[in-house]
């Protein structure tokens, strides 16, 4: 994969997705240690009870190993799509009080694809239910790249994240008496004809809000604008 673009950051500088990585980290240690466990206290347990069949601990062994696999490779795969957004120094989710650049950035794996102002990522799915096509706005949307996951639940999980990102950036650059990106997200979900439930993560409350340096740029920002007017 590409270096990141220029002036742009893994968007685990935001807390809550340091929360998922590491959350991902941990449960993969966790399994590993609790698959190993499990197999030791099952042949303990049929030497104690005279079953020293190896056969039999064989098939257990492979049953365990099978389940731990596949818990691993969920995990591998969150931090996986993780690592395919960046963010610029601007966006609201960036300690910084920088406001030049609040883009977002999403890798295919090969390139680094920038989203443009008031789009949103529809995934749908690939040949083959393989992989996943990321659509600009909806599914008769132009097809902007392609993850070579499945569009299950963990990939949607994230580009529900990248939505949040992209809502963050278009209500930070938008005018003062232009309409809120996120409120206009939340009344179209309410709407009864809505083709898809929004899936959103689990995250502590507040901790998507902008960072600090994000609410220092708005308010800098609105308190020239209102000494500007007085001014006039």
């Amino acid at each position: 994969m590409d270096d990141l673009p220029d002036d742009a950051v893994s968007w685990s500088v935001n807390d809550e997705i340091v929360k998922v990585q590491r959350q991902n980290m941990y449960n993969a240690v966790f399994f590993t240690f609790a698959g190993f466990c499990a197999i030791i206290i099952c042949f303990k347990i049929l030497s104690f009870i005279g079953l020293d069949n190896w056969i039999a601990f064989l098939i257990i062994t492979a049953v365990i190993a099978f389940f731990l696999w596949k818990e691993l490779f969920r995990n591998i795969r969150k931090m996986t799509l993780l690592n395919l957004v960046a963010i610029g120094t601007g966006h609201p989710w960036h300690p910084s009080e920088v406001m030049e650049n609040n883009s977002v950035f999403v890798s295919d794996g090969e390139s680094w694809h920038l989203i443009a102002p008031k789009v949103r990522i529809s995934p749908q799915s690939g040949s083959g239910n393989e992989s996943t096509l990321l659509k600009r706005n909806d599914m008769d949307g132009k097809i902007m790249l392609r993850w070579q996951h499945p569009p299950d639940s963990i990939t949607r999980g994230v580009i529900s994240l990248i939505n949040q990102a992209l809502s963050f950036r278009d209500a930070q650059a938008r005018e003062l008496d232009s309409e809120d990106p996120i409120e206009r997200a939340r009344e179209r979900e309410e709407l009864e004809f809505y083709p898809v439930e929004r899936v959103w993560e689990e995250t502590t409350q507040g901790s998507l809000a902008p960072e600090p340096g994000a609410l220092l740029r708005k308010m800098r920002k609105h308190s020239s604008e209102i000494i500007k007017k007085d001014d006039e």
